[in-house]
């Protein structure tokens, strides 16, 4: 694989209709050294890991990226050396990306090539819809519950021709999220005359072999959750409920290397562990009390030996809002204990990769965040703030933080966020970075590359990227019915923070004016080239409702933009 050795402006950049690609490709040019794409080396190009179906060759800056509209459901993997449509051992990075097309077919997107990738249809499939209800997930998708899934992928990095790509078909109805759906299931190594197979459901969890081939899926059929294999037959009663299930969801895990012989769910508000290896159910292990079909009541975050789950109690009868934090064994082997209450809020838990405490932001009555060590002890304040709202990311050593001021209308329908910060603190309470005003952390970052194997499944963050100058960006959301005025990312500067220095450094690029509020995304390049994603109040997992960028964490001037819909 050749990697990045400098890095230029993009040139001119042309909309073309890629011949069987399903839909058009904005192409970018990059400055070219006679070694690119078309030459006699092979090239594992750069994916994306948002919405978009996109590539890039990280030494010369070209890219291209498929038409907002022209497509659905994107998922990819990026991980292992085989190639995912051949099966052919490359000895360097593999990737797909795999997607419905609005003609109706699946398509996917070889990311190692000596020439350009071109997509390639998989299956014979005609009737594949890019609609939002058959291809969105959760409640973006109005009425529906938490575990709806209009699209699903599984990876199996020991034969990655044998990755399953899953999509909702609408039934006799003509709608999906129905009772008649139909559901069709292709891999990554079927030819255009393969054709797609019917499955019974859309799968709830995935499960692997040590070394991580797919050996089953976890469904819902009426009372039982059922393990079936990885082709859809045999199978396995795992656990019985009392009732038909109607959501059920698998909990987190905080293992990053191989993968479990069981699992905790969310079963219709109850925590219970799935045992894949002896199929069984425990007991309840937890009751969420505010648990609803479309909300979890909870949030979580898992440690390698542990799920902590936050539950959230409002101000009743004269006694103050509060907050608790379970912890369940990731066995299973014990009900659920409270490890600490909190005279607040809590809007999000954090367990970073390869860290030994477990991080939280409150918000009332200001923003704070507090940390406490998984051996259990007394929690501490690592920051605090004079305003009521802020998120941020962690690392085993480091917490990057954003904090603003929020004011919502509920008469006017409006919400209001000002006075936008950052700073950085250490997990030992150490002040690195000031607070810095009118700027904000992306959510996410550039995640250290896998190493040279299948087992590994989660690597730490090697770079944050802050965005400096931020612009007031006023968007209405039409699902919600409220207009946002947020401090946004239009206009702003990104710079690179490496995690292990904690230094600013260099300058990527300035975003152009929009309708941007916020950055998001995760990548993994051993060139440190990736993409990005802009969004705002009114953005779903629809890509046409979001921006594309690509950077290079460590070239300054590289930030360009893909897409114009902000």
């Amino acid at each position: 694989m050749r990697r990045i050795t400098s890095w230029v402006a993009l040139g001119a950049a042309t909309t073309t209709l890629l011949a069987g690609c399903g839909g058009g490709y904005r192409y970018g040019d990059g400055y070219g050294d006679g070694g690119g794409p078309g030459s006699n080396e092979l090239i594992s190009f750069v994916g994306t890991t948002g919405v978009f179906a996109a590539w890039a060759d990280s030494e010369t800056g070209e890219f291209a990226a498929a038409a907002s509209g022209s497509y659905a459901g994107k998922r990819q993997s990026l991980h292992g050396s085989i190639d995912f449509m051949t099966g052919q051992d490359l000895m360097q990075p593999a990737g797909v990306e795999i997607y419905k097309t609005s003609d109706g077919h699946i398509r996917a997107i070889d990311l190692t090539s000596y020439l350009e990738p071109q997509s390639q249809q998989i299956s014979n499939e005609t009737g594949a819809t890019v609609d939002d209800t058959c291809s969105l997930s959760g409640t973006q998708v109005a009425g529906a519950n938490t575990d709806y899934a209009g699209v699903y992928f599984a990876a199996d990095l020991q034969n990655p021709v044998n990755s399953a790509y899953f999509y909702r078909l609408p039934g006799l109805d003509g709608s999906c999220d129905t009772a008649d759906d139909v559901v069709h299931m292709v891999r990554t190594g079927m030819s255009s005359t393969d054709a797609p197979i019917t499955v019974s459901a859309m799968p709830v969890a995935t499960v692997h072999s040590a070394t991580g081939s797919i050996t089953g899926f976890v469904i819902k059929s009426g009372t039982q959750l059922v393990m079936v294999d990885n082709t859809f037959a045999n199978p396995v009663v795992l656990g019985t409920f009392a009732g038909t299930i109607g959501v059920a969801i698998a909990l987190p895990v905080g293992t990053t290397q191989g993968y479990p012989t069981g699992q905790l769910f969310l079963v219709d508000g109850n925590v219970v562990h799935v045992n894949y290896a002896s199929p069984a159910l425990s007991a309840t292990l937890f009751t969420i009390p505010g648990w609803t079909p479309t909300s979890n009541g909870a949030s979580f975050a898992a440690s390698p030996t542990a799920l902590y789950v936050s539950v959230n109690t409002a101000a009743a009868a004269g006694a103050p809002e509060s907050a608790s934090i379970y912890t369940i064994p990731a066995d299973g082997s014990a009900a659920a204990a409270v490890v600490d209450t909190e005279a607040s809020h809590i809007d999000s838990l954090s367990f970073p990769v390869g860290g030994t405490n477990l991080v939280w932001g409150e918000t009332t009555p200001t923003y704070t965040i507090r940390a406490m060590a998984q051996s259990g002890g007394t929690p501490f304040t690592l920051a605090a703030s004079s305003v009521n709202a802020g998120m941020f990311t962690a690392t085993a050593t480091t917490v990057y933080y954003t904090t603003w001021s929020s004011a919502t209308d509920n008469t006017a329908r409006t919400v209001t966020r000002s006075a936008t910060t950052t700073a950085v603190v250490g997990l030992d309470g150490t002040v690195i970075q000031a607070p810095l005003a009118n700027s904000t952390f992306a959510s996410g970052g550039e995640e250290q590359p896998w190493p040279d194997d299948t087992v590994t499944t989660a690597t730490p963050y090697e770079t944050m990227i802050q965005v400096q100058g931020l612009t007031p960006v006023t968007v209405a959301d039409p699902a919600s019915g409220y207009t946002y005025t947020v401090d946004g990312v239009s206009g702003g500067t990104l710079v690179a923070i490496d995690t292990g220095t904690n230094q600013p450094g260099v300058t990527i690029g300035t975003l152009p004016a929009s309708n941007a509020a916020g950055l998001t995304g995760t990548f993994r390049d051993a060139g440190h080239t990736g993409f990005i994603e802009a969004t705002n109040a009114a953005s779903t997992n629809d890509p046409a409702t979001r921006d594309l960028y690509l950077l290079n964490t460590q070239q300054a001037g590289t930030l360009t933009r893909i897409t114009n819909n902000l």
